[in-house]
């Protein structure tokens, strides 16, 4: 019973410290959408969410970005993005909790670039846009 309660204080005195950017167990996210399209092209049109946080609406002009971090429930989370640019549109899982390998550069940190041919991750195509039902030419 001694060992619960050790184990429960220890619980208990970790969260009265902890850093409210820390996730305590699983770790914290970083998720960057960059605009990378053509110098005075349009800005492009992004809605976020998950099951649990909707991210809003968003404007991102040239060279700006959207970005958020949220912490990782293993098999729970899933954040997903609607990106809109004039005709075109793309919708993306910018993270899933149920991948097997987490694509972004460093586990923690997911860049995605907004760029004319789709969006982007690393040196990726991670998503094309759409006209439509078919892939934008």
């Amino acid at each position: 019973m001694a060992k619960y309660y050790l184990l429960l204080s220890f619980i208990a005195f970790a969260c009265l410290f902890q850093d409210v950017k820390s996730c305590f167990i699983f770790p914290r996210v970083h998720v960057s959408i960059v605009n990378e399209l053509p110098p005075k092209s349009e800005q492009f049109f992004l809605y976020c969410k998950s099951k649990d946080d909707d991210l809003g609406n968003h404007t991102v002009a040239v060279n700006q970005d959207f970005h958020f971090d949220f912490c990782v429930i293993p098999l729970a989370t899933l954040f997903y993005c609607d990106l809109s640019w004039g005709k075109r549109a793309a919708s993306f899982e910018v993270y899933n909790g149920r991948w097997v390998s987490v694509p972004c550069q460093t586990g923690k940190s997911c860049v995605y670039e907004v760029r004319d041919d789709g969006i982007h991750l690393g040196d990726k195509l991670w998503n094309h846009w759409y006209c439509g039902d078919k892939v934008c030419s």
